[in-house]
């Protein structure tokens, strides 16, 4: 998808910069940040794509680099429980998503291009 600088390319470029603050800057993103990283020993960059806060757990899809997502479900209160964790290629996180989430993607991946250069 080639982005042409809309209005609502702008803004998720904003909200995914923001995200990426937080997941490499917040403490209490600390435990996704590793689970990212024992992952991909070698990541450069990443991305949040989706966080859905469930009950007990939370449930993010990161993007990284610019080659591979994850997904980690995280029990929030307790920590001795394993995380849940998905990997896959980012061409599969493509399928069946809708236009206004094939532009998220497309800007995420635009941000990790420019972060990996």
């Amino acid at each position: 998808m080639k982005l042409k600088g809309t209005i609502t390319e702008q803004e998720y470029r904003k909200e995914l910069q923001a995200w990426k603050n937080r997941l490499f800057n917040d403490e209490s993103m600390c435990r996704f940040l590793r689970i990212i990283k024992e992952s991909f020993p070698g990541m450069k960059t990443a991305y949040i794509l989706y966080w859905i806060p469930e009950q007990g757990e939370d449930i993010i899809t990161v993007l990284v680099d610019t080659h591979s997502v994850i997904t980690i479900e995280l029990d929030r209160f307790n920590h001795q429980i394993d995380p849940i964790i998905e990997v896959y290629p980012f061409e599969a996180l493509l399928k069946g998503r809708s236009k206004k989430h094939q532009i998220k993607i497309a800007v995420a991946l635009d941000l990790a291009t420019r972060d990996m250069n």
